[in-house]
């Protein structure tokens, strides 16, 4: 080392001054220091380990808080039963051990209806983990080719399909086709599978959107034998459906389209009537005369105003339950229709389905067709409801007729929050809407319903959830049915009685209480008594602690 830098050294190491060998002399505090420590330092989720709860709870951000637990048993199970779902679990680690190898071994042995039930399984608990390789190796399993899109990632964002082409000496045994929200599957791709399944009988292509006119020729020249067809959310035209009832329409049992334009009704359908239809899914919109403007569908806002069917249409409402005398399941969804309008229906029917939300539904015509069907009537789904000046009476008439659906199992009352755009029809709904579930909710529903869905503009009472009290006690202290509540966004009343009221849904299973004012003390009564409850959705519910609302199952109370 250099002689300078050493004696530099030395000189530092012997300074008296120096901070190691005697202390630093107090200092004056600046005006700059004093003003800092005046300075009030706002607390953040960085200085405080509490305000990230605080800070969620009190914000508006509605990131989903659903708790789960593993699902309760309905009973004793069967031997059989405890070997698919073990199987079904541990699929992903019985795989992995030698790439399925042992796997398809096992499965070799497995009867055709035991693979069947481990398939569904599977695809539920590693539906993301199955490529298309293992799909087309592994779960082919006539009779039923089964590809269900929202459960299977791989589906859902596939392309091509061609290895989903049965070995040529399985094909005659398919007599069953599902392949259901595969958005990217092209039509060609989807109709080269249809052409090697020249057997099936029921066809369901629910939410494959590119499936279009060659689906439908191959389907028309290869399943001579079709009985059952779903082509919800595809780009089937107005031609291809006339051509599928043109073949198909006597033999029929199953036809479900949405969202489809219907501008020549008596040539679609001029093969009436169709006399095996029995599950008919048609847009609400079926038989409103199209407006002659092409313009005003472009220009429209809100829902369209109903206008009466031509009075030379092949199909009328009076005289719907000629087209199809069958029907037990009929969805209008988005039914639109005008005041004094009357559907006729035989006998029968067991589900009605109008959808959430939509265009108004004059209430008179609503009590009619439910009226006729109370005796059989097991599925409901209603949106809005228009009574011509808000009448009190044609609410509370809907609701003693409701009351009389002594089958009723699923009831739906699901609106629009931001309301129909019309006046009137929101001020009925927002003053009178307990009137329509009410009577049935404190009567005769509590014997058969298993699913209750509401989400109306007016406060819930939460008395309505308890039972009719008439003196009999043995009716007070009955179990009810009910296994599935969902009122999201509900105004609870008061959600301490409401919880109360809860107790006795013993068989709850699933329950739905995001956006609304329920508390931690309202829970744990709520699981106290409802020990069967699996899932539990709490978003954005603010009187719930935020730590709790992931794993409420969780919480010592």
């Amino acid at each position: 080392m250099p002689p300078k830098q050493t004696a530099s050294a030395s000189s530092k190491r012997s300074n008296p001054t120096s901070s190691k060998s005697s202390p630093r002399k107090k200092q004056k505090p600046s005006n700059t220091s004093k003003a800092k420590r005046l300075i009030k330092v706002q607390r953040s989720v960085w200085n405080s380990k509490d305000d990230w709860d605080q800070l969620v709870s009190d914000s508006a951000l509605s990131t989903s808080s659903v708790s789960t637990r593993s699902p309760r048993l309905r009973g004793l199970p069967t031997l059989v039963k405890c070997a698919v779902n073990s199987i079904s679990r541990g699929f992903k680690r019985l795989w992995e051990i030698d790439e399925g190898y042992s796997f398809n071994i096992a499965w070799d042995f497995l009867p055709p209806h035991l693979k069947s039930e481990v398939r569904e399984m599977v695809f539920k608990w590693w539906g993301s983990f199955l490529t298309l390789k293992i799909l087309s190796e592994v779960f082919l399993v006539p009779p039923h080719l089964y590809l269900p899109g929202e459960l299977l990632p791989s589906i859902a964002s596939a392309n091509h399909l061609k290895v989903f082409i049965p070995a040529p000496e399985t094909q005659a045994a398919y007599t069953s086709f599902t392949l259901k929200h595969a958005s990217k599957a092209t039509d060609v791709g989807i109709a080269s599978v249809l052409y090697h399944l020249p057997n099936l009988q029921s066809v369901n292509l629910k939410g494959c959107s590119l499936a279009s006119s060659r689906t439908v020729q191959t389907i028309l020249k290869r399943c001579d034998g079709l009985k059952k067809i779903n082509l919800k959310g595809t780009k089937v035209t107005e031609a291809d459906l006339k051509a599928l009832l043109d073949k198909f329409g006597k033999q029929l049992e199953v036809f479900k389209v949405d969202e489809d334009v219907f501008d020549d009704i008596n040539n679609t359908f001029s093969s009436l009537p169709f006399p095996r239809i029995t599950h008919l899914s048609l847009p609400g919109t079926l038989l409103n005369a199209p407006h002659q403007n092409p313009r005003y569908r472009s220009s429209l806002v809100g829902h369209p105003q109903p206008r009466a069917t031509p009075a030379g249409s092949l199909i009328q409402w009076s005289t719907f339950d000629e087209v199809f005398p069958a029907l037990t399941h009929l969805c209008l969804d988005g039914l639109l229709i005008p005041e004094d309008t009357t559907i006729l229906l035989n006998s029968g029917i067991e589900k009605l389905d109008l959808g959430s939300g939509g265009p108004p539904v004059p209430i008179g015509s609503l009590i009619r067709l439910i009226e006729s069907h109370k005796d059989t009537l097991k599925f409901l789904s209603i949106g809005h409801i228009r009574s011509k000046a808000a009448s009190e009476a044609e609410f509370r008439r809907l609701g003693e007729v409701l009351g009389r659906c002594t089958k009723l199992e699923v009831f739906k009352f699901v609106t629009d929050q931001h309301g129909s755009r019309d006046a009137i029809c929101d001020a009925g709904l927002s003053r009178f809407s307990n009137l329509v579930y009410s009577p049935g909710l404190t009567g005769s529903w509590s014997k058969s319903l298993k699913v209750l869905s509401l989400s109306v503009p007016q406060i819930i009472e939460s008395s309505v959830f308890f039972p009719y009290d008439d003196g009999q006690s043995a009716q007070a202290e009955e179990t009810s049915p009910l296994e599935h509540l969902e009122l999201p966004s509900a105004s609870i009343d008061n959600t301490q009685v409401f919880a109360v009221a809860l107790s006795r849904f013993t068989k709850l299973r699933t329950l739905d209480l995001s956006w609304t004012t329920i508390t931690d003390d309202d829970m744990k009564v709520i699981l106290e008594a409802c020990p069967l409850l699996s899932r539990v959705d709490l978003t954005s519910c603010r009187g719930i602690d935020v730590r709790h609302r992931r794993n409420i199952f969780k919480v010592k109370f």
